[in-house]
């Protein structure tokens, strides 16, 4: 009974390096090269350790260690349990915001995980395809702009020149016509 129970503590033990080693990756095409990597550091560390008395205590305090190097340690010395109180009652409000939001998240899942969002990474060729024909028509459209402003300028330097003009005539007619009436006159 004693002998499954160890066992069974060291396969969480295993379970747990497992994870923190591998992650997310897989861990069976992986597996083999940490292993040998294992193994020589495992000689490397017992050769370097070898004739020393202190690094044996030190690997046993390790979890002492791990546990006074939380943060969440010195916050329980440093904090007392009202202290603990009314700061979450000073957050209350953020709290409730932020589980609000979580609700709205959780209601949304089903959304996230629809066959449109699962499909999004296989769009992003035709979205880039379109960002670029998107580009292309704003190059063309500013293009059409300046051809646009360049006529307008054109044909208003045109219009003026033509009055310009139109005033002058209008002048020499005017003059020829003043011009032309003293003479009826004395006819």
């Amino acid at each position: 009974m004693a002998a499954t129970c160890q066992i069974d503590v060291l396969e969480k033990r295993i379970e747990s390096l497992e994870a923190l080693v591998f992650g997310n990756a897989d861990k069976d095409a992986l597996y083999p090269k940490c292993i040998d990597n294992l193994s020589n550091i495992q000689s490397k560390v017992f050769a370097a350790t070898a004739g020393r008395k202190k690094i044996p205590k030190a690997y046993e305090r390790l979890s002492d260690l791990r546990s006074y190097l939380d943060p969440s340690y010195t916050e329980e010395l440093t904090t007392s349990d009202d202290t603990k109180a009314e700061i979450i009652l000073a957050e209350a409000d953020f709290l409730r915001e932020q589980a609000a939001r979580l609700e709205k998240m959780q209601s949304m899942e089903e959304l996230f995980d629809s066959e449109h969002i699962k499909a999004a990474p296989k769009l992003a060729g035709k979205l880039h395809e379109l960002s670029q024909l998107q580009i292309k028509q704003q190059d063309q459209a500013s293009q059409f702009n300046d051809e646009a402003r360049s006529c307008l300028e054109a044909y208003n330097s045109i219009v003026t020149l033509l009055s310009k003009q139109f005033i002058q005539w209008d002048e020499i007619l005017t003059k020829a016509e003043i011009a032309a009436k003293p003479r009826k006159s004395m006819d």
